[in-house]
């Protein structure tokens, strides 16, 4: 019986070292990065800043989290109101594919950014996000123009 018992606690003991999986082997790898971008114009009418989270490792569909604010004519500034808005663009690329992309828009205010971007095959991972900021007419007739995009690599 003094035998049986010690054998039995390292065969239960194997078992378990045998089956477990590290710890790293089922989290979710996410390595974030700020990002920025305006309008471009000489009063920065409209900006957008915030962080950019790739979300990697084994999951089904690798993502970008996109989390920040987009503002539309800052609440001090010596320039008038223009009577546009601004929109900010986020498109996702898989070496030269663009496989998602998401916009916001903002008039006159300060709004939350939070776009989730992913292949819509649920395949291809994304190694590069574009952002851009361009301002837009209210009226049916106007102008419009674009800040310069800014490219944000995969860590």
């Amino acid at each position: 019986m003094r035998l049986r018992v010690p054998l039995l606690l390292a065969a239960v003991a194997a078992t378990g070292l045998l089956t477990a999986q590290p710890a790293t082997a089922n989290a979710t790898a996410a390595a974030t990065v700020p990002y920025a971008a305006d309008s471009g114009d000489s009063c920065k009418r409209g900006s957008t800043e915030g962080s950019l989270e790739w979300v990697t490792g084994p999951v089904i569909r690798p993502t970008v989290k996109v989390a920040g604010t987009l503002s539309d004519e800052r609440e001090f500034s010596i320039c008038a109101p223009d009577g546009m808005y601004s929109r900010a663009s986020f498109s996702a690329y898989h070496g030269s594919d663009k496989v998602a992309s998401g916009q916001v828009k903002a008039d006159n205010a300060t709004v939350p950014v939070a776009l989730t971007l992913s292949d819509a095959s649920g395949v291809r991972s994304i190694d590069r996000v574009v952002v851009q900021v361009c301002r837009y007419s209210n009226s049916p007739v106007g102008i419009s123009y674009c800040g310069p995009a800014q490219e944000y690599k995969a860590p």
